[in-house]
């Protein structure tokens, strides 16, 4: 019987090697996260070419299988139009600025995706200041009784809207960003702070001053809304990076980003990686 110890053991060590050998190998077999990167070029304010650049370094460097959807400003909201563009992806990363446009087409296919298909999105800079005639540049009862938001749309576009949509939610930006931003601060220096310990979060200080950039304001603030980071700047205290689930997934905001030389920083270049990696590994 104790003859028989030994040989016991060995079975378990080899079994075990075995078992430790193929979830290796699992882990690099494993699929790369499909990622979407959507902006437009050359940009106006924002200079979209060069950050496009340093996001194409962090996805090889970080192995993603990539997507870039690019090209002018109108052609890119036409572009978001198309039922599944988001379709087979592990998460979408939006890099732009449509803060003036009236295209509540693209605005809710957009929305979409995330909502009803489950695609997670992470939104940088500009982003979040998007479709303002959805909730910024309108009239308080606009949307109606049975709408229990903050937002402020243009009496025009909701009537358009149920002409066309009746009871199907009007698309209002800000209430899917999470954090609603309509103006930002001079561009000066950010003192960020975090607030929340999470994985998009992980390898960020515990505070971090940027270059001379914009703070973006906070108008309103879902109550889902779970604040990561906070940026200060002067008087002004806003909530600069946060979580917030929409639909089937969610939505990870990032305000700060304006200026390219925040994206040569290892702080910021980690948030997106994490940023994209966490959103990417809640896709089902």
């Amino acid at each position: 019987m104790l003859a028989r110890i030994p040989c016991i053991l060995l079975c378990l060590i080899g079994l075990n090697s075995i078992i430790g050998t193929s979830m290796v190998m699992a882990a690099e077999d494993s699929p790369p996260k499909k990622i979407l990167y959507f902006t437009h070029e050359p940009g106006t304010y924002h200079k979209y070419t060069p950050q496009l650049a340093i996001f194409r370094q962090l996805a090889k460097r970080e192995g993603w299988d990539l997507t870039v959807m690019t090209g002018d400003h109108e052609a890119q909201i036409k572009k978001l139009r198309r039922p599944d563009f988001g379709k087979g992806f592990d998460a979408i990363v939006y890099n732009f600025c449509f803060a003036y446009s009236r295209d509540l087409e693209a605005a809710a296919n957009l929305i979409a995706q995330t909502r009803e298909h489950g695609v997670p999105a992470m939104l940088i800079h500009c982003s979040l200041h998007s479709w303002w005639p959805t909730f910024k540049t309108g009239t308080p009862g606009s949307l109606g009784p049975n709408y229990h938001g903050n937002a402020k749309a243009e009496e025009e576009l909701v009537q358009q809207w149920r002409l066309k949509h009746g009871d199907r939610p009007f698309p209002v930006w800000g209430d899917f960003t999470g954090i609603a931003s309509t103006v930002h601060g001079k561009s000066a220096p950010i003192s960020m702070q975090k607030v929340k310990e999470h994985p998009a979060t992980r390898r960020f200080p515990k505070a971090f001053t940027t270059g001379n950039t914009e703070l973006y304001n906070n108008v309103y603030q879902l109550e889902q809304v779970v604040p990561l980071l906070r940026g200060v700047q002067g008087e002004d205290d806003f909530v600069v990076m946060w979580t917030c689930p929409q639909g089937k997934s969610e939505v990870l905001g990032l305000t700060v980003g304006h200026d390219v030389n925040d994206w040569t920083k290892g702080p910021y270049q980690n948030l997106i990686i994490d940023g994209v990696n966490y959103l990417a590994g809640q896709k089902p």
